[in-house]
């Protein structure tokens, strides 16, 4: 779609931003926190898919090659600055809660937790809880194995379940 450049590939690659760029800017946000380091990774992700594009690059999977752009470009861009990102868990529902105060309070220490995760357990659940990926495409963005993912994912809730229960005990007292 993009092989030789030219018009037509920039025709193609509006059009494919146009589609993509919602969930890619909402996962380098998520993982980065950091709006101008976003902004940028952000733009590079789509300079290098048009860039692999143009050389004549077969791409099947196009939001599973961005995202593992994405990817690469957030994790070397985490360890240049060695950033601890805030992550919104706005996307979360907790149903069983009675107030406003009591959602947003269970939110904060939610990606508190989260932050507290290894960066490979973050990740995968980032990916599969907020983004709705299955365990298979989580596994090509970051180059696993699907048992690998299914693993991170089960010890990553695990975590946040300990590191919150006597926060979660202390709140339903109230």
């Amino acid at each position: 779609m993009l092989r030789g450049g030219g018009n037509r590939a920039h025709q193609a690659l509006s059009m494919l931003y146009k589609r993509h760029s919602p969930r890619i800017y909402s996962y380098v946000r998520k993982i980065l926190g950091d709006v101008q380091a976003t902004d940028d990774i952000f733009q590079e992700t789509f300079v290098r898919f048009y860039e692999m594009g143009v050389s004549g690059q077969e791409i099947q999977n196009v939001q599973g090659y961005l995202l593992k752009i994405s990817r690469n470009l957030c994790l070397n861009e985490k360890a240049k600055k060695y950033n601890t990102s805030t992550i919104s868990i706005e996307n979360f529902e907790f149903p069983s809660l009675d107030t406003p105060y009591e959602q947003k309070e269970l939110s904060r220490l939610i990606s508190t937790a989260l932050e507290m995760l290894p960066e490979d357990y973050k990740e995968v659940l980032i990916l599969r809880e907020m983004y709705g990926y299955s365990y298979n495409e989580i596994a090509e963005i970051v180059e696993t194995s699907m048992p690998i993912v299914r693993t991170r994912i089960y010890r990553a809730k695990q975590k946040i379940r300990v590191i919150l229960q006597p926060f979660i005990d202390d709140l339903y007292k109230h």
